[in-house]
């Protein structure tokens, strides 16, 4: 029988990065996840940017200092990927939005927080793949870090489950 990996849950702003044989997931609601995996080295991470206030299903503020603090999230979110032996030539990039589109002026905020993301890696020369969802019902990301394999789904729970494998 083949045992599934362990899920390893990773909380808004905040990342995870593993070498070891588990799946690295989140819940997006008014939220991206940066999943980056090493095509040549078995080692990836996922990074859980959101953009809406969970409790009042408010926007975020975006500030200087909101987006200045997702910058340097990003930049220890990719130094931790270094020191766990991606080579950072050799990464591939995918970026999951989710709007909820029952919250009124939600567009701004999210194409500002996903803009950013996207640039950031482009400075880098790094391919970027990014899919939006705009969606009442929130999404599942799951990462395989070790293969790169990426599973996308309803929020367990709240749909029936959509399940979109993206390519790796």
């Amino acid at each position: 029988m083949i045992q599934q990996p362990p899920e390893v849950v990773v909380q808004p702003d905040a990342f995870r990065v593993a070498k070891e044989s588990t799946l690295l997931t989140c819940e997006l609601r008014g939220a991206l996840a940066v999943c980056v995996y090493d095509d040549t080295q078995p080692a990836g991470g996922l990074l859980h940017l959101r953009y809406v206030a969970i409790q009042n299903d408010q926007p975020i503020d975006l500030t200087d200092n909101t987006l200045s603090s997702d910058l340097l999230l990003m930049d220890r979110f990719c130094k931790e990927l270094r020191a766990a032996g991606a080579r950072k030539q050799s990464w591939r990039v995918s970026i999951f939005g989710h709007t909820p589109n029952t919250v009124p002026a939600l567009e701004g905020p999210a194409a500002t927080v996903i803009d950013l993301a996207k640039a950031y890696f482009a400075d880098a020369r790094l391919p970027v793949e990014c899919k939006e969802f705009n969606r009442s019902l929130g999404l599942a990301v799951r990462l395989d870090p070790r293969g790169g394999r990426i599973w996308v789904n309803g929020t367990p729970g709240t749909a029936p489950n959509v399940r979109q494998a993206a390519p790796a």
